[in-house]
């Protein structure tokens, strides 16, 4: 009897110890995710730079994500883009930063990769408009077109080329997509206005209220 009474403490002692090792680990676990929702919470998000206009110190920030494959976007650009940096950037309201966002590597690559290098002498948007314009044509991102926009806006051909031929743009495009995915982008043209994500029919209302909330 003794025997048998001793043997039932020992499985009851065991099974109280596995039962706080269980608590103990699952309070762990339930711990780390907290302390990483707090992280997301509390910390900025990254900022990520890439070509922008305005005036940085404006009070609302909008950055577009889009691509030279997207019909939307390609519309945004010749259609709607010009009046909103006339009336929203130009006048001080907002700073628009752009970011080349391809859900994949595709024969637009290289084009982007040159607008980016346009950049680098100031002709960023530009090059992008002349894209743009083309993207519908065959061979719109052939390299010799590229080359072609490049001298129609008036860039310095060697230095352009030398570009091209580095891969510095194309670290600044892969940051500025892995920026995308990070914030959520799951479609272009998608805007951020102050943080928040909007697609191109919600852009002006968006941009409306931040200013309003703003004080402007």
């Amino acid at each position: 009897m003794t025997s048998l009474k001793n043997q039932r403490e020992v499985l009851k002692a065991q099974r109280g110890s596995q039962k706080k090792k269980t608590i103990t680990s699952v309070a762990a676990v339930i711990g780390v995710v907290v302390v990483a929702l707090l992280l997301l919470y509390f910390i900025p998000r990254r900022q990520v730079d890439g070509p922008s206009v305005g005036d940085p110190n404006a009070p609302v920030k909008v950055e577009q994500f889009s691509n030279f494959t997207c019909s939307y976007c390609r519309s945004f650009a010749l259609e709607s883009e010009p009046d909103f940096i006339k009336e929203y950037v130009d006048s001080g309201k907002v700073y628009l930063t752009y970011f080349n966002y391809q859900f994949q590597e595709d024969d637009s690559s290289k084009a982007a990769k040159a607008t980016y290098c346009a950049g680098e002498q100031n002709k960023f948007w530009d090059y992008k408009k002349l894209v743009y314009q083309n993207a519908t044509f065959a061979g719109a991102f052939a390299d010799e077109s590229l080359r072609n926009y490049a001298s129609n806006v008036g860039l310095n051909m060697a230095d352009f080329e030398e570009c091209l031929e580095s891969d510095r743009q194309v670290k600044v495009i892969s940051d500025g997509r892995q920026y995308a995915q990070m914030l959520g982008v799951n479609a272009t043209p998608t805007f951020s206005v102050n943080g928040k994500l909007v697609y191109q029919n919600e852009l002006i209302a968006a941009v409306d209220a931040a200013l309003a909330e703003a004080g402007q």
